[in-house]
């Protein structure tokens, strides 16, 4: 059983539904193990006419260290299935609507991301459905003490502030998962194109760590900053050499052309990066 909420903005062209985001839930007969970065397809044969001929992938969006029951899923209307949920949703108002679901997988790859001390997570747009789980597992086993990773910044890439407002619960509660000894490993910069708020460094959300910038990243700054190591506070009188870091990117072509530059500039300070399965049109 599947169970939809949306936030959408619609151009003068309604045709053209731009900046949407689709909150599923999928309630699931018996638990299920899934890995960060796995998706499911999916098929929902009554959401409209054409659609019990459709299936369609999906990243998972939540992440336990157990078999999961429900799936999050985050959907971006482009056609087929996820639009005609849109529809179907948009049509009750206010609240969900669920449907009749069907699922193989998981299926996919999982990339390793534990041993890294520091993990810079880089979306444009959509991307952001990629990286969500990555980010729990490695805010989980940070206070769980099973990782190596001691900084995560997330850069997301937006043109507008729509998606952002559809997922700040979801970023809220990665936020508030971060909670160890008042450590704070996590920090996320959301650089918006076309951003209309009034000052540059805004706060965004219930957390001071969530900050919302005007124009888009200088990643080259961004890299070096965080290769460096000196956002991690480390003990003077210790012996505490640099770990590994990882770019990990879900983003648009140009902008991993881009990322592929500046990180083979930093090859011989430990810095990889890695591409995930997802990657937005």
């Amino acid at each position: 059983m599947v169970s939809t909420n949306h936030q959408h903005k619609i151009k003068k062209n309604t045709n053209d539904i731009v900046n949407t985001a689709i909150r599923v839930r999928l309630v699931l007969p018996r638990p299920v193990k899934v890995q960060a970065g796995q998706y499911i397809n999916l098929w929902m044969p009554f959401v409209s006419l054409s659609s019990w001929a459709q299936t369609h992938p999906f990243v998972v969006t939540s992440w336990s260290c157990r078999k999961q029951d429900p799936l999050d899923l985050l959907l971006q209307p482009r056609g087929g299935i996820s639009t005609a949920l849109l529809h179907q949703a948009r049509a009750v108002g206010e609240g969900s609507i669920s449907f009749l679901a069907f699922f193989s997988g998981p299926h996919g790859i999982s990339e390793p991301v534990s041993h890294y001390e520091t993990v810079l997570v880089i979306a444009s747009e959509f991307g952001i459905a990629a990286v969500i789980p990555y980010l729990r597992k490695m805010i989980y086993g940070y206070n769980t003490c099973t990782s190596q990773t001691r900084r995560i910044h997330l850069v997301w890439q937006l043109e507008s502030l729509d998606i952002a407002i559809a997922t700040q619960e979801l970023l809220n509660s990665l936020l508030e998962d971060d909670i160890l000894d008042d450590g704070y490993i996590f920090a996320i910069s959301i650089y918006v194109k076309n951003g209309h708020f009034i000052k540059n460094e805004l706060p965004f959300g219930r957390h001071e760590r969530a900050v919302l910038h005007k124009g888009v990243p200088d990643y080259s700054n961004i890299i070096s900053s965080e290769a460096s190591g000196n956002r991690i506070e480390r003990l003077p009188e210790i012996c505490d050499e640099h770990g590994q870091m990882l770019v990990m990117a879900s983003t648009s072509n140009v902008l991993r052309d881009q990322l592929r530059g500046i990180v083979r500039g930093y090859l011989h300070h430990q810095v990889r990066m890695q591409e995930l399965e997802f990657q937005p049109q």
